[in-house]
């Protein structure tokens, strides 16, 4: 059915919106008369055709603005802030309509009067502005540390506004300190492995080498033998602990639901060997099952870890040596305390307890790896702990876990 004139404007009338909105692929009907409605329609097509090849659409810039990690503010001529990526609203804790259409300003808490003046007369006389370290104001009295590099946007030759990246300096300073902080421990793990594991097998060579060349009488023999076994057991409990520390991406833990006081009791059962165990009592409390998701293989090495630790130094004076494992449902999660009567620790070996390869006690037979396992893990799983201790007194830990069944 053709088209009466009225119709026809109207569908040239809503192409010409359809291109205002940036939507280049809506174009006006063309009769097969070529009347002087067809000639617009036809011009009103062929500019659409026109823009869109040359023109990126809105919501293509709207993507990439999206798309940008870093904060990206655009400016117009005068420093009116223009538009923003949601970026800017996450880490300033305002709504993209709190900085439209005001000036550079806004960005800064009202001391940095000077700064800004100053970062104005640098921008005029420079093309662009890199890294220059500053702080963004957030919601309420809050500061965001960020460097900022801004340069201008051009016309041809003309000036028509400007662009502003900032970095999240807070983010990347902590980045950086945890990267630091890995450098180091793996400086110290070359070495101390090249120490920890030389020092017991140069001892077993040695004593292995005497029995060799003297002629030896069985006590003699016995008592050469128990040293060989002395190192030989702390050669494997360091090796034990270089592999439980692994290196091991948090996406791929294996994930599953489990019983946290049946895993308890399965860990306190197999110390049944453990030198000392039968010395100390064990008790495991709870008011109900608790199940949640996370790894249980590190679960496990937590808590013998720490059930380990807490054996290692007990205290045998007056009274029993204890140690009390109780485990509850908090914020989502789970928290696990365990708590001894032991030998507890001074100001200064707590300060170093998680360290790597840190004994307190120079006469310990152990390899300095328990609590850096226990810490390293508990970070795995996204949890936190605390540690209480006095010397005499005994220890107290404290882990939050969260359940990882959404990971």
């Amino acid at each position: 059915m053709p088209l009466n004139r009225d119709t026809r404007i109207e569908a040239i009338n809503r192409a010409l919106l359809e291109i205002a909105e940036g939507n280049f692929r809506h174009l006006a009907p063309v009769s097969d008369k070529f009347d002087d409605i067809d000639a617009i329609a036809s011009g009103v097509n062929m500019l659409s055709e026109e823009l869109r090849d040359t023109v990126i659409s809105r919501n293509y810039l709207n993507s990439v603005l999206r798309g940008i990690v870093d904060m990206l503010i655009i400016f117009d001529k005068h420093l009116q802030i223009k538009q923003v990526n949601q970026k800017v609203c996450e880490l300033l804790a305002q709504p993209e309509s709190y900085f439209i259409n005001q000036p550079l300003d806004i960005l800064f808490d009202g001391r940095k009067a000077k700064f800004i003046t100053d970062l104005k007369e640098s921008l005029r006389k420079k093309k662009q502005i890199y890294n220059l370290e500053a702080s963004f104001k957030t919601s309420g009295s809050g500061r965001l540390p960020v460097t900022i590099s801004l340069s201008r946007l051009r016309d041809n030759r003309e000036s028509i506004g400007y662009v502003l990246i900032a970095k999240d300096l807070q983010h990347i300073r902590l980045t950086s300190n945890a990267l630091q902080q890995k450098n180091d421990e793996l400086k110290t793990l070359v070495y101390r492995v090249s120490h920890d594991l030389k020092g017991p097998l140069a001892s077993m060579q040695g004593l292995l080498q005497v029995i060799e060349q003297t002629e030896t009488d069985l006590p003699t023999l016995h008592y050469y033998i128990s040293l060989i076994k002395q190192s030989a057991d702390k050669l494997n409990s360091t090796l034990m602990g270089l592999l439980e520390i692994g290196i091991t991406d948090k996406t791929k833990l294996n994930m599953q639901s489990f019983d946290i006081n049946s895993c308890g009791r399965d860990v306190i059962d197999s110390l049944a060997n453990y030198p000392n165990r039968e010395k100390v009592e064990i008790t495991l409390a709870y008011d109900s099952p608790v199940t949640f998701t996370s790894s249980e293989k590190l679960f496990r090495s937590v808590l013998q870890n720490l059930v380990e630790n807490s054996i290692k130094y007990h205290k045998y004076i007056n009274n029993t040596p204890y140690i009390k494992i109780s485990t509850r449902h908090s914020r989502g999660g789970i928290e696990i305390v365990v708590k001894d009567n032991g030998v507890g620790m001074n100001k200064a070996i707590l300060d170093r307890a998680f360290d790597m390869f840190y004994r307190g006690n120079h006469t310990s037979s152990g390899s300095g790896l328990g609590l850096f396992i226990v810490k390293s893990n508990v970070e795995k799983l996204g949890g936190d702990l605390k540690i209480k201790s006095k010397p005499g007194q005994g220890t107290e830990v404290k882990i939050y876990l969260p359940s990882l069944d959404k990971f």
